[in-house]
């Protein structure tokens, strides 16, 4: 049962704007006529006839929700949904918005009537009699009656407030609503309903936002891992480079090392050769000097 797909509740919200409008007529109508000897009595008796006795016989039997007074649904056409909508209305809130509306219009009519007389000059029955006023003013009552009643009513099926366990449950027929509801009208209404998405629960809700953050929280722990792998991936070895760093430096210092070595005894064995010959020219040298010394004729002291 989904009253939100119900047009006729939605038309009687309208009732909202029209209720004011019919209470400026009522004011209209009263001045129409002077108030007669006894303005009190003949107030009281129009709230009696027009506000108690249309609360008193929708007390008993509430106004039906599918009618719209001059035209209504038909009864032979509703269905399950539509017949338990009708269950639902018996309850507490149509049956106070009574005693409400009872009330408020017992003292707005006495308002009215004393301040008609500022609107005397557009009230379309100026120069009437004064019980001719009063006869115009009742049906007006007692539709504000019966719209109240209903605008409650769907009020309260279009938020919920009226869907008891009871009342969704209940059998609910043609012939009880024929009994216990208030339908007036010719039986020419057949509205398709409206279409409204189908709420959520909060249960598959919270289900779904719980899967959407371990599908986040999963995406974000893969795109992680995901970094941290490209990150070791393109990270080189610290040991083996240094490694390979290290051993062509060690390679290339010995065969170097080798290499001077090898310099080094060579021109050391060069260095050692040389002052040999050396030594020899300068023997051989000084012998050749020397023989130049020598007398070539014996001294005179030797003859």
């Amino acid at each position: 049962m989904q009253p939100r797909s119900e047009p006729l509740l939605w038309l009687q919200c309208l009732a909202l704007g029209a209720i004011p409008l019919e209470l400026m007529l009522i004011r209209l109508l009263l001045a129409g006529a002077d108030p007669g000897p006894i303005p009190g009595v003949e107030r009281l008796l129009l709230w009696g006839i027009g506000v108690v006795a249309p609360a008193i016989a929708l007390w008993k039997r509430p106004a039906d929700w599918a009618s719209l007074l001059v035209v209504r649904q038909k009864l032979s056409s509703r269905d399950r949904d539509q017949l338990q909508l009708s269950a639902a209305q018996q309850g507490p809130i149509g049956l106070i918005s009574l005693v409400v509306v009872s009330l408020a219009l017992g003292l707005l009519i006495g308002w009215l009537d004393d301040s008609a007389v500022l609107t005397a000059e557009f009230s379309p029955v100026l120069g009437q009699s004064r019980l001719e006023t009063l006869l115009l003013c009742i049906p007006v009552l007692a539709l504000i009656v019966w719209q109240v009643q209903q605008l409650a009513q769907a009020g309260s099926l279009l938020l919920g407030l009226g869907k008891t366990e009871s009342a969704s449950e209940a059998i609910f027929t043609t012939e009880m609503l024929r009994q216990q509801r208030t339908s007036l009208g010719l039986q020419l209404l057949q509205l398709p309903r409206l279409s409204w998405p189908a709420p959520k629960q909060s249960s598959s809700l919270d289900a779904e936002i719980t899967e959407d953050r371990s599908i986040a929280d999963d995406n974000t722990e893969v795109d992680k891992t995901e970094v941290d792998k490209t990150e070791i991936e393109s990270t080189p070895e610290p040991e083996a480079s240094v490694a390979g760093a290290v051993e062509p430096e060690q390679c290339g210092e010995q065969e170097e090392s080798s290499t001077l070595d090898t310099e080094i005894t060579e021109i050391d064995d060069v260095t050692a050769g040389e002052p040999e010959g050396h030594g020899e020219q300068t023997e051989t040298s000084g012998g050749k000097q020397s023989e130049p010394d020598e007398p070539s004729e014996p001294p005179p002291g030797s003859l």
